[in-house]
């Protein structure tokens, strides 16, 4: 039986995003509660609300980095031929 050599890589990609939050609040907050307020809403869902004692925080959109750097952590690779 012939078997068939495989390759695994771990690879990391990176770029930065922007995500964008409107917070309302009865009070005035630390920047400890608006972090907390941040992490509410459902980031998958634009215009998620939700609230918590008198804050609602909403989440109206994110705007997606377009300068992606990938690193191959991990992994044999097969060098190029640049010809």
């Amino acid at each position: 039986m012939n078997k068939t050599k495989e390759y695994v890589y771990e690879v990391s990609e990176h770029s930065t995003d922007m995500r964008y939050f409107e917070i309302v609040s009865d009070k005035k907050l630390t920047e400890s509660e608006i972090l907390d307020a941040i992490c509410l809403p459902n980031i998958s869902k634009e215009g998620d609300c939700e609230k918590d004692g008198g804050i609602t925080s909403t989440f109206k959109w994110t705007d997606f980095g377009d300068d992606s750097q990938m690193e191959v952590d991990s992994g044999d690779v097969e060098e190029e031929n640049h010809e």
